[in-house]
């Protein structure tokens, strides 16, 4: 491609998308989040491209992106150099860690900054956090699979248990089991948008589910929490916890997730505001709602910040988390790529908008170009 170049003291955010998502560009087909993201950029108008990792040339290096032209109202692709700030936003396509790996060495050696980095292994991230005096009181007690005995002394104990791949999303690799009564199983889990709950009569045709069901992968397994119920179904929360343009820790939205009925997980439920759910539905008083709010707060800061120290900078981290019968807080999980799902359901659209806001504006601290004095290029 042929164009002129000028030359702007902006920083340069380069987004990782799947090849799937650039093939969709190419075709002006832009997903809704690629599209809210160039979208709010209009505000903050850093220098700002996306990327599958086949467009990497690292020995160039150079990367083919896809950036929104304004004035021809379309995307179109240049080859630019490598950015101040990377952003690994939607997953990467398998068979490239290498070429990953070597990008953001090569970024960092020029002191560019990565913000969220790959999906946490939900075991180390146990590991690490149980190591926290205080962190620790909220993790429910957790094992990783190792034998049959590791599953049959985790029910004995608690008869309610969570059985959980290492990594995994949308929650399709998570299998509940309940100890029945006459000392038979129930299992369920919710996959490809369908709920499935069964019975087993022997620990033996429970093992044969849960090999099936994890073909092969590592998996841990978690006490079951009595967790808090609304009209007969699971209630979770996710919180979205963001740094902002001036690199302070805020949180856009926590929102209440109210599971299907008879579904182990919540993820795939409906979605309230925090403040509307336990005020309305609740019937927590202004007094109570803010002592409750404020320990969840203080709970929240408290994960993300010792996450950020231990696994380096993130622009955003996904917080799940649960509440019991007791109103005790538990940690479930962290993630480094949330969909936002609850959030737009929860909270609408102006506070979508308002998250990719602050992504932009915290890579625009981040890269601190201006200060610099560095000059970036932008196709015209």
């Amino acid at each position: 491609m042929h164009s002129d170049k000028k030359s702007y003291p902006r920083p340069v955010m380069a987004v990782l998308v799947r090849s799937k998502s650039i093939s969709r560009l190419q075709k002006q087909m832009a997903a809704p989040r690629i599209r809210l993201l160039a979208e709010s950029n209009k505000e903050v108008n850093n220098i700002l491209y996306f990327f599958s990792l086949s467009g990497v040339k690292l020995k160039e290096q150079k990367i083919t992106g896809y950036y929104w032209h304004k004035t021809k109202n379309r995307w179109l692709h240049h080859d630019f150099s490598f950015p101040d700030v990377l952003y690994i936003r939607f997953g990467f396509d398998k068979g490239y860690n290498q070429t990953l790996t070597e990008l953001c060495n090569m970024i960092t050696k020029k002191n560019g900054e990565l913000i969220t980095h790959h999906r946490f292994n939900k075991w180390r991230l146990y590991q690490i956090i149980s190591k926290d005096p205080v962190l620790k009181n909220y993790l429910p007690v957790t094992r990783t699979v190792k034998k049959p005995d590791d599953i049959k002394k985790m029910l004995k104990r608690y008869k309610v248990v969570y059985l959980k791949s290492h990594i995994g999303r949308k929650g399709e690799n998570v299998l509940r089991v309940d100890v029945l009564p006459d000392s038979s199983y129930r299992y369920s889990y919710y996959r490809h948008e369908q709920l499935t709950v069964r019975t087993v009569s022997d620990f033996q045709a429970l093992m044969n589910v849960v090999n099936k069901f994890f073909h092969g992968k590592k998996f841990l397994i978690q006490q079951g929490i009595q967790l808090m119920k609304f009209k007969n179904r699971l209630i979770d929360l996710r919180a979205e916890l963001q740094r902002n343009g001036d690199g302070d820790l805020e949180i856009v939205g926590i929102s209440v997730r109210h599971g299907r009925h008879g579904s182990p997980i919540t993820t795939h439920g409906d979605a309230y505001r925090f403040d509307d759910f336990f005020g309305k539905n609740m019937g927590l008083s202004t007094e109570q709602l803010e002592t409750f709010r404020s320990a969840v707060q203080k709970f929240l800061f408290s994960v993300y910040e010792y996450i950020d120290k231990n696994y380096g900078k993130y622009a955003e981290i996904g917080i799940d988390f649960a509440i019991d019968v007791n109103k005790k807080i538990w940690f479930i999980e962290a993630n480094s790529q949330s969909t936002h799902v609850s959030l737009s359901k929860a909270y609408g659209k102006a506070a979508f908008y308002r998250y990719n806001k602050n992504i932009l504006e915290y890579a625009r601290q981040l890269s601190n170009r201006s200060k610099r004095g560095v000059k970036s290029e932008q196709p015209s």
